[in-house]
């Protein structure tokens, strides 16, 4: 019965992550459109934070519901420290991404945006470190001198997994790409009307056109870790 609750609240997350988000990229669309009014434009950005906030909140808690599934089906040694060591993680980075929208405009908003993106990259380099050594049979334990090879044994035998945990490093950095490409749009719409002129009104095309090719990037990533994880081709 754990299992099933658990990949329920996989699935869900999984939906609320993909759907959410391609509404985020929709939303893009419409506000590289400088046909609208810099209002409506700017309406639409103040939406897609808040619609924003589901699919970072979801992929937060994919990492504590992604162990605890994981542990079920003997994929990872997961332990109590583990596992209480993903939910702090998944629950603290939820948190962080609420207080950074309400806090929106603050310097402590500022500040919780550069431990996001720091975070972000770490977590990237884990989480691609992990999915690698296990694809490529290294011993992390014997070069760190760490006790890692009771992790990295039940990723080797399970390579379709080892990989999902590579992909799903790469979009710590592609969200990473995203963050640092919409921060500076919106940093330009709150220049407001009079401060459009067209020479920012092309690097706001460009933001948002670098933003959403990101956001498609992001998209064939987590198709492809669902690929993995439902048909295991590998």
């Amino acid at each position: 019965m754990s299992h099933l609750v658990w990949l329920y609240l996989h699935i869900l997350l999984f939906v609320f992550w993909l759907g959410a988000d391609v509404g985020v990229w929709l939303s893009m669309a419409f506000v590289r459109d400088a046909r609208l009014s810099f209002e409506t434009r700017a309406t639409i950005i103040r939406l897609a934070f808040y619609v924003d906030l589901f699919p970072r909140v979801a992929f937060a808690l994919m990492i504590p519901v992604g162990v605890m599934l994981a542990g079920d089906l003997g994929l990872l040694p997961v332990s109590g420290a583990l596992r209480a060591a993903a939910w702090l993680v998944g629950l603290g980075w939820s948190a962080l991404h609420l207080s950074a929208l309400f806090l929106k405009g603050s310097p402590l908003a500022r500040r919780l945006r550069q431990v996001n993106v720091a975070f972000e990259a770490l977590a990237g380099a884990v989480f691609v470190g992990l999915g690698g050594a296990a694809l490529l049979g290294v011993d992390l334990g014997a070069i760190l001198s760490l006790d890692v090879t009771a992790l990295l044994g039940p990723l080797a035998s399970a390579p379709w997994f080892a990989a999902k945990l590579l992909l799903f490093g790469l979009i710590f950095w592609v969200v990473l790409g995203i963050d640092t490409r919409f921060q500076p749009f919106t940093t330009l719409l709150q220049a407001g009307p009079a401060g459009l002129t067209p020479e920012r009104e092309r690097l706001v095309q460009s933001l948002t056109n670098q933003t959403m090719a990101w956001a498609l990037l992001l998209y064939a990533l987590i198709l492809a870790i669902a690929f993995l994880g439902k048909v295991k081709p590998i």
